[in-house]
């Protein structure tokens, strides 16, 4: 008889966690019908779904994909992680508004180790706190500021993208090198370029972001921990972690001695870096921790998206000879040189290379998820307090009722025509990307260069699979073969 009534109280909150997201994705689908697509699955939520599309479809994020093209009706997908619904909008007119009312959200703070790396950096920082960071760092990615860098890049790039015919590369981690050295040079003055933990820095955060976000978003074990209000590693008994969960706890510990060792390092320049904007004399323990989280922050946000972008570009050159080759002529009279900004700026097919590569290869999934932080509407739709709310950029921005012949890859569509409503490769609103005009201009001088350098083609020994660790990006990024013209 004990055990019956142990075993009924322990059943109560598994119910919960398996109706309650059940009632509410069908209560949304009969007050709203076809507007709206429901991806449920007991526990694991829309990662059945991404599970799925890896395994069937060798692409994590096909569900998405399918929702828009078979359903264009479709506004609003919703699905779960655990207990807690999870809404992901897929039309522009919704995600703007979700995204200037920026607000209405918080991002998690508490959840494995950002408590320690990135909750008082520009990404997660709120209200006043963000506030004053955007004005004073700011500056820094001014048209005359970024112009500036631009002799850093071209030479980190003459200098990382060197290749013997037809070699194998792992063309998104030489890039992750390049943004990764420019953050460093232009941003902090760090002229040396050193390891952590064995390995670069840039291989050390990708490291770190795989598991973050297998850890935060696929992980039984963690879901379970935080419906009983156990998240962060930082303050968790070592009892209640895994080996694995260690070994990566002390691979952040290393990351923030690194940096800290920096900050005790550092003298002060003629020129202007983001140490020096954010030092402070005397130096508190509560402003050394701003400056090891806004590092980590510039160094990850700089690169990491960045380097996607760049990779997947240089692999859709190869999937697109004929394209190449037009981008070759546009580029044969430009000395690379020479090339300044406003030289950048002036190539038309280069600009809409770039911009349809950004449409169809965007290495951002979706927004970093909010949590609301009060009830409110999105369009016609109530959004409880605490529950999930996201954007499908990638559904959005090949969608068919905004891209004709969505699924094309065509420069046409950006020649001499705005910008489509739904392209929102960078976010939107005031909270959207401060470093898209550096990305950019990385992406670009990458691409300059490699087109005047190589003819770029496809390595045959790689099988395209499309996952999403932190990023949606290939599962294996020797992607393309060079060959020097």
């Amino acid at each position: 008889m004990m055990l019956f009534w142990i075993l009924s109280f322990l059943s109560i909150p598994l119910l919960w966690i398996i109706l309650y997201p059940l009632c509410i994705c069908y209560f949304y689908k009969f007050k709203h019908g076809n507007k709206v697509y429901i991806l449920y699955f007991p526990l694991l939520g829309q990662f059945k779904y991404r599970i799925d599309g890896l395994r069937f479809q060798k692409d994590v994020i096909y569900f998405k994909r399918n929702i828009a093209y078979n359903h264009p009706e479709v506004e609003l997908i919703i699905t779960h992680i655990f207990s807690r619904p999870y809404f992901i909008f897929i039309k522009p007119e919704k995600v703007k508004q979700m995204l200037y009312n920026y607000t209405n959200y918080k991002k998690r703070t508490d959840e494995i180790f950002r408590d320690i790396i990135a909750c008082k950096g520009l990404v997660y920082a709120e209200g006043q706190q963000w506030k004053d960071q955007k004005r004073e760092l700011s500056n820094f990615f001014t048209f005359e500021s970024l112009s500036s860098k631009i002799p850093v890049i071209k030479l980190l790039i003459q200098e990382t993208l060197q290749y013997q015919d037809n070699q194998r590369v792992n063309i998104i981690k030489q890039c992750a090198r390049i943004a990764q050295r420019t953050m460093q040079i232009c941003f902090f003055n760090q002229i040396k370029d050193e390891q952590i933990n064995g390995q670069h820095l840039s291989e050390e955060f990708q490291d770190l972001s795989k598991y973050f976000i297998y850890v935060t978003y696929g992980s039984l074990i963690h879901q379970m921990r935080c419906f009983f209000g156990i998240k962060s590693l930082s303050t968790m008994k070592s009892y209640l972690m895994t080996a694995y969960e260690k070994q990566f706890l002390q691979r952040v510990y290393g990351v923030r001695n690194y940096i800290n060792n920096l900050i005790n390092n550092y003298q002060k320049g003629s020129d202007k870096d983001v140490f020096s904007i954010l030092m402070r004399d005397p130096l508190s323990e509560d402003v050394r921790e701003q400056i090891i989280h806004q590092y980590i922050t510039f160094v990850f946000a700089g690169m990491d998206t960045t380097s996607h972008q760049a990779g997947m570009s240089i692999y859709m050159l190869a999937k697109h000879p004929q394209i190449q080759e037009r981008l070759r002529e546009e580029l044969n009279k430009i000395n690379f040189e020479e090339i300044d900004q406003k030289l950048i700026n002036s190539l038309p097919l280069l600009n809409a290379f770039v911009n349809e590569c950004l449409r169809t290869q965007t290495p951002s999934d979706g927004i970093i998820p909010r949590l609301s932080v009060k009830d409110h509407y999105v369009g016609e739709y109530l959004i409880k307090k605490d529950w999930y709310v996201d954007a499908g950029l990638q559904p959005m921005m090949t969608h068919p009722q905004y891209f004709e012949n969505h699924l094309d890859f065509n420069l046409e569509r950006w020649l001499n025509q705005s910008e489509p409503e739904a392209f929102l490769p960078f976010s939107y609103g005031p909270r959207n990307c401060l470093g898209q005009h550096l990305a950019k201009i990385e992406i670009k001088l990458i691409l300059i260069y490699i087109m005047k350098t190589y003819k770029v083609i496809l390595d045959d020994q790689t099988n395209l699979i499309m996952e999403c660790n932190f990023l949606y990006a290939p599962q294996d990024d020797r992607l393309v073969k060079f060959i020097r013209i």
